[in-house]
């Protein structure tokens, strides 16, 4: 494995002044004037907050431990391993629990300050990392690192877990996206209100935010293929990115609305990280941005050398610290942290039940394109198939219920060891079959206390 170990610095640092083209009629003489600026700008009128300081409650010190974790995640994948990365609805049921259940094993690993869920996302809200995180064609760079660690950090709990990425597009043409099987407790939960359904269901929030909760399609709208189409167009990191390039083609901006088309944490910026739907989004811009990479090289243009003379935000110069790391933000364009991922996206194949490779997708035959199936189409699915899958009736091979990923509070200060929650995670076909999991006579009646925990959650 080739190993970036670096150490994280938290500091302000002095960075160049950052310059703004600001296009000047004088006379009816047209020309270009380079406005230098000490503050950030926002570029976006409407987006007001997305930019707002970092609140001074993500600020805490960092411990020791917090550190050595963080700096245990700065890794690049080993030769010869792929990662693929498939649009979630193509996940296979075991794929997905184990996405799942990574997850929900990282909100309740308490061995760092809050959680390593949310120690993670907190990365994202401080003012170091996050002022070189918007705003700018630093954005893309910066949240594929940020993925990377994500990811590593799901594979230090589950070592086949790897990130998925909800394509917006496939519910964009619905006429309730909100109804999209994506909103479901198959994925992500609920979306109208505090998210009592799923596998991130009940999940309490940091800094006083309160449950996790959203509030999908209030505001806002979500990507469509024509922006797609739109992105691809272009043929410069620069013409997609903030801040000399219309809405129409701002990944960043398209990337704004998904955010607060979401809403609830994710509405805001630097609590976004907190709802695990971020890391969803974002690795669909990711391969968006992938997508447009390919397109350059078709055009002989190396991507790993597009990075705009002119970038807007100080914080978004070349040389600038990315905030993570030792990483600067020219660091973001370079191949190596994605050279080992591949991305698989659905496509309309042959007529039959899964022809968009999976049973939560449809062909529109008049487009011949994807789209996602509602939570009603789903549902009578499964009701008539329902003897045939005996995953989606939460059956085991013994009879036995499931155990569900839930995120239980409790948990967190009942004196159950890590260890033994980590266990409890797995079902109980899967502890029986793997040596790493079993549980030894010492854990018994923690885990029994457990599951009695777990099981008055569910009533």
């Amino acid at each position: 494995m080739i190993l970036c170990f670096l150490l994280l610095q938290w500091g302000t640092q002095t960075v160049g002044q950052g310059v703004f083209i600001n296009p000047v009629n004088t006379n009816g003489t047209v020309r270009v004037e380079f406005v230098e600026f000490e503050q950030p700008l926002d570029f976006d009128i409407h987006d007001e907050s997305m930019f707002a300081t970092s609140d001074p409650r993500f600020e805490f010190p960092l411990t020791e431990a917090d550190v050595t974790w963080l700096n245990s995640l700065f890794s690049l994948p080993e030769e010869g391993e792929t990662r693929e990365r498939k649009e979630y609805r193509l996940l296979t049921e075991e794929e997905r629990e184990y996405f799942h259940r990574a997850v929900n094993m990282l909100k309740n690993d308490t061995t760092v300050s809050l959680n390593k869920y949310d120690l993670l996302a907190n990365i994202h809200s401080r003012s170091s990392s996050n002022t070189a995180a918007h705003g700018g064609p630093g954005f893309l760079g910066w949240h594929r690192v940020f993925l990377l660690l994500f990811e590593n950090a799901l594979r230090q709990m589950i070592p086949t877990a790897t990130l998925p990425y909800w394509d917006c597009t496939l519910d964009q043409p619905l006429s309730h996206p909100s109804e999209s099987v994506i909103w479901s407790d198959l994925f992500l939960g609920n979306g109208d209100g505090e998210v009592n359904t799923g596998p991130f269901r009940g999940w309490n929030t940091q800094f006083g935010f309160g449950l996790l909760h959203r509030q999908v399609s209030s505001l806002r709208h979500l990507m469509s293929v024509h922006d797609l189409r739109n992105i691809l167009e272009e043929d410069f990191l620069g013409n997609i990115s903030y801040p000399d390039t219309k809405s129409s083609k701002n990944l960043e901006q398209l990337h704004n609305n998904v955010h607060v088309w979401v809403g609830g944490l994710m509405r805001k910026i630097e609590i976004g990280a907190f709802d695990p739907v971020f890391y969803v989004l974002h690795t669909f811009i990711d391969k968006v941005w992938e997508d447009f990479r390919v397109h350059q090289r078709s055009k002989e243009i190396d991507p790993t050398k597009d990075y705009p003379e002119f970038y807007g935000r100080r914080n978004h110069a070349s040389f600038a610290p990315m905030g993570l790391g030792n990483l600067v933000v020219i660091d973001g364009i370079s191949d190596v942290w994605n050279k080992n991922v591949v991305y698989r996206q659905p496509s309309c194949g042959n007529s039959g039940q899964n022809e968009c490779g999976s049973k939560f997708l449809r062909c529109d035959h008049s487009t011949w394109t994807c789209v996602s199936k509602t939570k009603d189409e789903v549902t009578k699915s499964i009701n008539k198939d329902k003897h045939k899958d005996t995953t989606l009736s939460r059956t085991l091979n013994s009879g036995l219920k499931e155990l569900d990923n839930l995120y239980i509070p409790s948990l967190l200060n009942s004196g159950i060891s890590h260890s033994v929650y980590s266990d409890f995670l797995y079902p109980l076909k899967d502890r029986q079959s793997t040596a790493m999991y079993s549980e030894n006579v010492s854990q018994s009646s923690a885990l029994q206390k457990a599951k009695e925990i777990y099981m008055s959650h569910l009533n």
